[in-house]
C-alpha cells in the first residue's frame, strides 16, 4: 500500500479492520447460523458466496475463509521464521513480534496508544477510531469458528483471481508475495516470510474448494471452471458464474464460452420448468471490462464500445422467463434494481450485496416464493453480523470464549469510522428489507 493512493482515491488499500476479518467473518456465519425467515420462522437451507473473500489471491486467505465457512480450527496469523524465498532474506533477521504488519508511523491505525504522531490521518480517537490495546496481537491467535451449519457455493471475485483485484499474476509479483522485503508507505522492512502468500492461480483456488467437503458447486472433473450450476427440490436452478476478467483490472466480464454454457443452461432450465436465480461477484454495472479484446459479454444493453458487440447478460435473461433474480456483490453496498424490458416481458431483480469488510459488514438472506397466481415473491432480508455494534470503552480481549464477538465487534465499529469508504454502503430503505414481486 502507497500513503498516497488515498489522495488518488483509491480505496481499499488499506483498512486496519482487515486485520479482524478472520473474526469478522466468523461473526457474519454466527448471523447466519441463527437467523431465522421473517416469513417462515425457518433456518437458511443454503449460502452462497460471492466471491472477493480473499484480499490478494493469496493461498492463506484462501484457506483460512474456508476455514471459518467450514468451522476448521486456525491461526489466522502469517508468517514462517523457517522459510527463506532468497538469499536476501536471512532468519536471523526476521522480527519475532506476533503482528508485524503496518501501524502508526503516523500513517496508519495504532491501537495500543495514540501519542501524537502516532496515528495516522483520520484513525485518532478524535476521528471515532479508539484505542484498543493489544488488538493485533490478538486477532492473531488461534481459535475455532462455528463454521455453516447448511452447505455453501462459492464463485470467485477479482480478488480472488488477481493482485489487489486488479493485476494478473507474475513471477515478480508471486516473488513480493513471498518475500521478507515489504514496502510500509516509503522505508523498507523485514518481516517474516511465508511460503502460504503464494498467489493461488484460478484451478488452485478451485482445488482449495473441492478439497473441503462437497466442493461448493465446483466439479472435480473439471477443477479450471469456475462456473457451475445447482438443480435444488421444488423446482429451483442456481446458476454461479465467474465474472473475473483474467487480464486485469478490477471489472468484470462474462467469455463468449461461459456466455454459450449459460444460455444452454437456461434453456435447459425452461424446458425442465425450474425457476433460476443467477449469481456472480460483479453486478451487471461494473461487468464492463473488455481489457484482452477477444469475444466478451458485458452486463447491461445499454454498455457501449466493445461491450455492444456482443449480447449482454441482461439482453439473455430477458428473452429467459425462468430468470426472476440476479444476485452479486463487488460494489460493497445495498443495491436492489428491477431490470425490465422495454418492448417485451422478460423481467428480473437484480440484488446487490454489501461487503462483510466495508461499513456497514452487511449480508442477506434471500428467499423465493412461488405465490401460485402467476407472480414470485422474493423476500430480501439484511443481516448484520453478531458483533455489537458497540464493543464498549475497555473490552475483554483476553477471554477466549467471548474474543471472537468482541474483535468483530471492534471490526464493526472501525469500519464505521474508516475514513476512506463513508456511509453509502448501507444503501436506502428500498434496497434492505423488502418484498420483491416477478410477475411470469
Amino acid at each position: 500500500y502507497d500513503a498516497e493512493l488515498g489522495e488518488l482515491g483509491v480505496k481499499g488499500g488499506y483498512r486496519p479492520q482487515e486485520s479482524l476479518m478472520s473474526q469478522t467473518a466468523d461473526a457474519a456465519v454466527r448471523r447466519a447460523n441463527w437467523v431465522r425467515s421473517p416469513v417462515t420462522s425457518r433456518s437458511p437451507s443454503l449460502a452462497i458466496v460471492t466471491g472477493d473473500s480473499s484480499d490478494n489471491s493469496q493461498e492463506n486467505e484462501t484457506e483460512d475463509y474456508i476455514n471459518v465457512l467450514s468451522g476448521n480450527r486456525f491461526n489466522p496469523d502469517s508468517g514462517d521464521p523457517s522459510f527463506r524465498p532468497s538469499p536476501l532474506c536471512f532468519p536471523i533477521f526476521y522480527p519475532t513480534d506476533l503482528y508485524q504488519g503496518v501501524r502508526g508511523d503516523g500513517v496508519w491505525y495504532e491501537p495500543d496508544s495514540s501519542l501524537e504522531g502516532e496515528d495516522g490521518t483520520g484513525y485518532t480517537p478524535a476521528d471515532g477510531v479508539r484505542d484498543f490495546p493489544g488488538l493485533f496481537e490478538k486477532a492473531n491467535t488461534t481459535f475455532t469458528p462455528k463454521g455453516l451449519r447448511f452447505p455453501w457455493l462459492a464463485v470467485p471475485g477479482n480478488h480472488d483471481g488477481l493482485v489487489q483485484g486488479n493485476v494478473p499474476k507474475s513471477d515478480f509479483l508471486e516473488g513480493a508475495a513471498l518475500s521478507c522485503w515489504k514496502i510500509f508507505a516509503g522505508p523498507t522492512h523485514i518481516v517474516q516470510p511465508d511460503p502460504k502468500r503464494h498467489l493461488v492461480s484460478k484451478q488452485e483456488w478451485i482445488e482449495k474448494h473441492l478439497a473441503d467437503g462437497d466442493g461448493h458447486g465446483f466439479d472435480p472433473k473439471q477443477p479450471d471452471i469456475g462456473y457451475h450450476s445447482v438443480s435444488k427440490p421444488g423446482g429451483m436452478r442456481l446458476i454461479g458464474l465467474e465474472s473475473i476478467n483474467e487480464n486485469g483490472l478490477s471489472e468484470g466480464n462474462i467469455d463468449d464460452t461461459q456466455f454459450q454454457w449459460l444460455d444452454n443452461e437456461l434453456q435447459q432450465a425452461e424446458k425442465a420448468g425450474e425457476t433460476v436465480v443467477v449469481y456472480a461477484h460483479h453486478s451487471l454495472e461494473s461487468m464492463n471490462n473488455t481489457a484482452g479484446g477477444g469475444s466478451v459479454h458485458c452486463g447491461l444493453i445499454e454498455q457501449g464500445g466493445a461491450c455492444a458487440q456482443q449480447e449482454s447478460l441482461e439482453a439473455l435473461f430477458y428473452r429467459s422467463p425462468s430468470v426472476i433474480a440476479y444476485v452479486a456483490g463487488h460494489e460493497h453496498n445495498n443495491r436492489i434494481d428491477p431490470r425490465q424490458e422495454d418492448a417485451g416481458e422478460g423481467n428480473f431483480w437484480e440484488v446487490v450485496l454489501a461487503s462483510e469488510v466495508d461499513w456497514p459488514q452487511q449480508g442477506g438472506m434471500v428467499e423465493i416464493f412461488n405465490n401460485n397466481d402467476g407472480t414470485f415473491s422474493i423476500f430480501r432480508t439484511i443481516l448484520d453480523q453478531a458483533g455489537k455494534p458497540d464493543p464498549g470503552n475497555t473490552p475483554d480481549l483476553e477471554n477466549p470464549w467471548t474474543r471472537t464477538l468482541t474483535l468483530a465487534s471492534i471490526s464493526r465499529e472501525i469500519s464505521f469510522n474508516e475514513p476512506q469508504v463513508g456511509m453509502g454502503g448501507a444503501g436506502t430503505l428500498a434496497d434492505r428489507n423488502v418484498e420483491l414481486i416477478v410477475t411470469r
